[in-house]
């Protein structure tokens, strides 16, 4: 029996929080060709001005929290894919905190599985 859950976590962090994060992030998974942008799960449901732009601080800052969350869940109890999830991020680059599945800023981010 499968149980899908949604989890819907808020993080708010300084600018070097964020860029200790990125950079612990980077060093286990190097981007040299700036490739993290491309299969951003960015919601085309909701309308265009309403998406998280895809700055690559933020692009990262979203996968690095992804990451960080997938390392520290036990995986004999539970795992998370990227496909099935959704983080935002709200930071000055990036005005609109979405409110379904998961939001974040830079300030605080959030990152859960989308409905």
């Amino acid at each position: 029996m499968l149980l899908s859950t949604q989890i819907h976590v808020f993080f708010r962090f300084t600018n070097e929080e964020a860029r200790e994060l990125i950079q612990r992030y980077l060093t286990e998974n190097p981007d040299p060709n700036n490739e993290n942008i491309i299969g951003y799960n960015n919601k085309k449901c909701w309308p265009r001005d309403c998406r998280m732009r895809l700055m690559k601080h933020d692009v990262n800052l979203g996968r690095a929290v992804f990451w960080d969350i997938k390392n520290r869940l036990p995986r004999s109890i539970t795992t998370i894919n990227w496909e099935d999830s959704m983080v935002s991020v709200y930071s000055k680059d990036n005005p609109n905190l979405v409110r379904r599945g998961a939001s974040a800023a830079e300030g605080a981010v959030a990152c859960g599985p989308a409905s």
